[in-house]
């Protein structure tokens, strides 16, 4: 048998599939997509088989595969083609976009083991190979009796096991059970989770949710306080539970358009509702109903908070389906058994993230991306993929119905509906929110909190009511000052304005996250600084002086850092005990009824970033806020901006019109494909190369080019690129780099830049 692999070497001349042999001790555990050691030139590197046949025609001495790192099946035909697209698309090596497909911890090196679980039915020639032990590492000594283990283990008589899970074995489940039964002093909602497990004895944690239809944060913070505790035991009897979900009630409208949902069918569906609890009602709806008819469901959803209310909604209401969840919460052991059930195709519905797009899942009905328009989709790791465009493609591979949510919709998005790329569903309700603007040139004295939000605080506070404030910054402070010579004290590496964290007393490059201790003003060599700006360590700190006993919960990437943060989170919530949440623009995800106040501390600071969508990201920010039940209160400086406007008035269209004509005269998209380049090296060869690329590309893109510029967080240029032809743009970039072959260059291409 012979594979054609391609290997993992980073080189053009490389990024093409090579003919190896196949060891007669591999042939039984090498399929299309494993990953492979081989022989290449006189190093030893990772491969993937994309190709296997009986014959080859290739004449000359061929090299034996060395090893195999996957006994289980490969990567899919689709995964492959996959791969291959995201190649082409974004002109990375093809060994990139494979290892794409393969989750981070299963790229680290994984010893793999084969225990006996019953010796007295295991081949006899096997028996003389395990010696009487009990469990042996896999070794080439032990592939070539492979064959022969394969059989044993399909009978139950071996098992294969890793580093990181134990294969064959029945997940363990929690049994809950009572520690103390004096709680008649504690809340309503806690009593009724205790009262059902002492009726019951002991329950799982389904059916404490099931019957109380409370959270598992709950159940998790009972144990927490020692009221609870759980064992961890192996079902007794394994049976496929009646599959049961809550019963889901329409109005006319919403009727109208789940009907329309289910009649079209061809091209992905673009919901647009400012209803949090219709928009949950009707995934779960479509999806129980994809599960019906014999098909899994994903949902790929963009921050963690966002994820957890839709796993959280989805078990809630579910019982009997078969749903994991992924997230970079998850154990490395939970996340193995999650991932191995998912190759097994053991799973109905999967819940993930951005990198969770590439699950093997082979029958697939219904795709959701949930808030197709938040920002947190974007890739910022090599190969740059993008998201919605991996979904599209597994939507037509598996012809399966692709839809995405939105609470803001985007200009790009719409335009598509109008050109008829997309189908257009939307359900708007009146929002009782009474909306504020104010204008911090008229304060005097606090510049972060106006009176105004400063006097709707206190009445929440006293009327023991939550409120949210937001605030796009994590720092304390935002721009240093040198206090002898008025220098603007930038990073040393990529000239990005530095911040500063009282806190933990150190000053940060929020590009390159560069940490300084002390520091020395670059131009006078004096250490004294003026501070000016402000982030969320500066909302606090004032919070606390305004309001001492106030409790104040921040969430944010860096906050919510432990494993449990977010179900801590949304139980005090849910127990009325945050007085104040701040965070980020993040935060736009979170619906909750509790809140019933929403201060954005600086609406239009969003509108001073060099992003041609900046208008787009302030309308859709302002508007996601306004789907609450909730006072919102709006500061800025340039209040009368048409994005802030027209997003008081709710009036996309005329929102739409306006940024749609300004993209149209500057050659945005949807009317331009933008793309970027970036190019280090020698100082004077990476300008050579812009200004040569940029020549060439007038002429024959018949496109715009702008820049260069120099970007000193790469110590190099860039350049941005606006055109029509992809493929013809592709070709160019070929030949520009095979001109200047011989200096030392590096390139990078980026097909989905996200600040430009």
């Amino acid at each position: 048998m012979f594979a054609k692999v391609v290997v993992d070497v980073q080189s053009n001349n490389t990024d093409d599939t090579f003919t190896y042999a196949v060891p007669e001790m591999l042939s039984d555990c090498i399929h299309v997509g494993s990953r492979v050691y081989v022989e290449f030139g006189f190093r030893k590197v990772l491969g993937y088989v994309l190709e296997l046949g009986a014959e080859t025609d290739f004449t000359g001495n061929l090299k034996e595969i060395i090893d195999v790192i996957d006994f289980e099946e490969g990567l899919s035909p689709e995964q492959i083609e996959l791969a291959r697209e995201i190649a082409i698309s974004t002109k990375t090596f093809l060994t990139s976009s494979l290892a794409l497909m393969y989750p981070s911890f299963l790229k680290s090196k994984i010893r793999k083991f084969i225990n006996v679980l019953n010796e007295e039915e295991l081949d006899p020639e096997l028996k003389k190979l395990f010696k009487n032990r009990k469990k042996l590492q896999v070794t080439r000594e032990i592939l070539n009796n492979y064959t022969k283990i394969k059989k044993e283990i399909e009978k139950g008589n071996l098992e294969l096991t890793s580093d990181f899970y134990r294969y064959g074995k029945y997940k363990r489940e929690k049994y809950f059970y009572l520690l103390k039964e004096d709680y008649e002093h504690m809340t309503p909602k806690r009593c009724e989770v205790l009262d059902f497990v002492k009726a019951r004895g002991e329950a799982t944690l389904d059916d404490i949710l099931e019957n109380t239809g409370y959270s598992d944060y709950l159940v998790n913070r009972l144990v927490q306080e020692e009221y609870l505790a759980f064992e961890e035991k192996v079902p007794l009897v394994e049976r496929m539970e009646e599959l049961a979900t809550k019963a889901i009630e329409y109005n006319f409208d919403q009727q109208q358009l789940k009907d329309k949902f289910n009649k079209l069918k061809g091209k992905p569906f673009l919901l647009h509702t400012n209803d949090e609890k219709f928009k949950l009602d009707l995934l779960l709806d479509l999806a129980v109903e994809a599960v019906a008819s014999g098909k899994q469901v994903l949902i790929i959803t963009p921050t963690l908070l966002v994820h957890k209310q839709v796993s959280v909604y989805f078990r809630k209401y579910t019982r009997g389906y078969r749903i994991f969840t992924f997230s970079s919460k998850l154990s490395t052991s939970e996340y193995y058994y999650n991932f191995n059930n998912v190759r097994s195709q053991n799973a109905d519905i999967v819940i993930g993230m951005k990198t969770n797009v590439f699950l093997p899942l082979n029958n697939l009905g219904l795709i959701v991306m949930v808030d197709e328009d938040d920002v947190n989709y974007y890739v910022d790791q090599t190969p740059k993929y993008n998201v919605l465009e991996v979904l599209k493609f597994r939507s037509n591979y598996q012809n399966a119905k692709l839809l995405m949510t939105t609470g803001a919709l985007r200009v790009e998005t719409y335009y598509n509906y109008f050109v008829a790329k997309y189908f257009f569903l939307e359900y708007l309700t009146e929002k009782e929110s009474e909306t504020k603007l104010v204008n911090m040139r008229d304060e005097v004295g606090d510049l972060l909190l106006s009176n105004t939000l400063k006097q709707a605080l206190k009445k929440r506070l006293e009327a023991k009511e939550t409120s949210l404030l937001i605030l796009n910054n994590l720092s304390y402070n935002t721009d240093i000052i040198c206090n002898s010579c008025g220098h603007f004290q930038k990073c040393p590496t990529c000239k990005v304005g530095l911040v500063y964290h009282k806190q933990k007393n150190f000053y940060r490059c929020p590009s390159c996250n560069l940490q300084i201790g002390k520091l020395i003003c670059e131009n006078c060599k004096r250490e004294e600084f003026r501070h000016f700006g402000f982030g969320l360590e500066r909302l606090k700190e004032r919070l606390k002086e305004l309001y001492p006993e106030v409790k104040i919960t921040q969430v944010d990437s860096e906050s919510m850092q432990e494993k449990d943060a977010y179900d801590d989170f949304f139980l005090k919530l849910e127990e009325n005990e945050i007085d104040i949440v701040i965070g980020t623009n993040q935060l736009a995800g979170l619906y909750h009824p509790a809140i019933k106040l929403i201060g954005i501390i600086s609406s239009d600071s969003i509108l001073n970033r060099n992003d041609y969508r900046s208008s787009e990201i302030t309308f859709g920010l302002i508007s996601k806020f306004k789907r609450y039940d909730a006072e919102v209160i709006i500061q800025g400086y340039n209040l009368t901006h048409p994005a802030i406007r027209f997003a008081l008035e709710s009036d996309f269209e005329s929102f739409y019109n306006q940024e749609l004509e300004f993209r149209k005269n500057y050659r945005y998209p949807p009317f331009a494909e933008l793309n970027k380049l970036e190019i280090s090296g020698e100082y004077k060869d990476i300008y050579y190369y812009a200004n040569y690329f940029k020549k060439i590309a007038l002429k024959i893109l018949k496109g715009e080019c702008l820049g260069p510029v120099y970007d000193g967080s790469i110590k190099g240029v860039r350049i941005l690129v606006k055109h029509n032809n992809f493929e013809r743009l592709s070709n160019l970039i070929d030949e520009v780099n095979k001109k200047f072959s011989e200096r030392k260059l590096t390139v990078n291409f980026e097909r989905y830049p996200k600040v430009n």
